[in-house]
């Protein structure tokens, strides 16, 4: 192996590798990890305040990410008061009025988790202190707060010391005079938003290897990625239902099959087996031995966080294995994560970190513990209620 390849092949180890180590926070550097470390998250909960020159609203919610979010609180303006709830639930919107929900395409409204997407996105942190929290600043652009002063606009962050997830964000002009603020608490407790309008659709499932036996492999996959269903057993077909904010696509996800293999790395291309690349990104070429372990070699797994609230995969294997030092795991044929492992033992727990959110974490580890057949999904006219 030439000296550069040797290089490259270290830096991206010392990049992407995970060490089991105590983590010491620089928050000169690590501002960009805990940013991406908060999308990864799998709930809280906000309140939220923004100032106009005309409306001043005041609102608190929940928000499970990338599952749903529920909102209430007052608008003010210097004539009237209105009250205010919103639920998001996939791409529909329940507003309530006059104690009757109202379905719509859903918006920013019931989407305070894109909105702090957005907002957070696109600029570089700037350190300006410390005391309770780390404290930064940023540029930021969200004109319809003050359209002919945006070029003002600044952004300030708090980043709790003990979580390093943010705490407050606020973005306005300098003056307060017009402002947007939402304060984050209750991280990754476990709650559902629970959808108002009891709106179904019906599935057939079936497909070549199937029978309707699977219906309990199919209850134990959906329980443990933790969702809202109906199921039961018609003629030579299983007829699940669930809510309307679920399309096709989402179901197929939720009941198809993942393959995870686990594999050594070495740092020769001769003394590999294949060649992958991280993430899918041939600049990023990853040698790697012979096949370790699949998903039959494990017993259990949980999702975690660790130190810096960052989510990881738990896997617990169904029996002890000498492992190398630097391992990789392949998902359906890429590779999602890397590990630096310690190996003065036997290994029979393995932690997998990976950039997916956590409601994709869910998914991929329900897949694991409970393997179907390949399912055919047909959406059908009769509705269960």
């Amino acid at each position: 192996m030439g000296k550069l390849s040797l290089v490259f092949f270290l830096l991206l180890l010392l990049i992407n590798c995970v060490q089991y180590t105590k983590y010491i926070p620089d928050p000169e550097k690590d501002i960009d990890k805990w940013i991406s470390n908060f999308h990864q998250q799998r709930s809280f909960s906000y309140q939220y305040k923004l100032e106009t020159k005309s409306v001043y609203t005041e609102a608190k919610g929940d928000c499970v990410i990338c599952r749903g979010e529920h909102i209430c609180g007052i608008w003010s303006s210097p004539d009237s008061k209105l009250d205010f709830e919103y639920i998001g639930l996939g791409d529909i919107e329940y507003s309530k009025t006059k104690n009757r929900w109202q379905e719509l395409a859903r918006g920013d409204e019931s989407n305070i988790f894109g909105q702090i997407e957005r907002l957070l996105k696109f600029d570089k942190f700037e350190y300006i202190g410390s005391e309770k929290e780390f404290l930064y600043r940023f540029k930021v652009n969200i004109p319809f707060l003050a359209p002919d002063r945006r070029k003002e606009m600044v952004g300030l962050i708090k980043i709790s010391k003990r979580d390093y997830l943010p705490k407050m964000i606020w973005a306005g002009l300098p003056d307060s005079s017009v402002y947007w603020e939402i304060e984050l608490y209750n991280y990754n407790k476990k709650k559902r938003i629970k959808f108002p309008v009891k709106d179904w659709r019906s599935y057939s499932i079936n497909g070549p290897g199937f029978s309707v036996d699977y219906i309990k492999e199919i209850k134990r996959r959906l329980d443990l990625i933790d969702i809202d269903y109906r199921i039961k057993k018609r003629d030579n077909d299983v007829i699940l239902t669930m809510p309307k904010y679920y399309n096709m696509e989402d179901i197929g996800i939720m009941l198809s099959n993942r393959i995870l293999n686990v594999y050594g790395l070495v740092e020769c291309k001769e003394d590999a087996c294949k060649v992958g690349y991280l993430k899918g990104d041939i600049n990023m070429p990853l040698f790697l031995s012979d096949k370790l372990l699949d998903q039959n070699d494990i017993k259990d797994a949980k999702i975690e966080f660790d130190a810096v609230s960052r989510p990881y995969i738990q896997i617990s294997l169904k029996e002890k294995f000498v492992l190398p030092v630097k391992i990789a795991f392949e998902v359906d044929g890429m590779i999602l994560g890397i590990a630096t492992l310690d190996i003065s033992k036997k290994m029979d727990r393995i932690k997998f970190y990976t950039d997916m959110q956590y409601y994709e974490m869910q998914i991929l580890r329900a897949s694991l513990l409970q393997s179907l057949p390949a399912i055919d999904c047909k959406q059908i006219v009769e509705e269960l209620h």
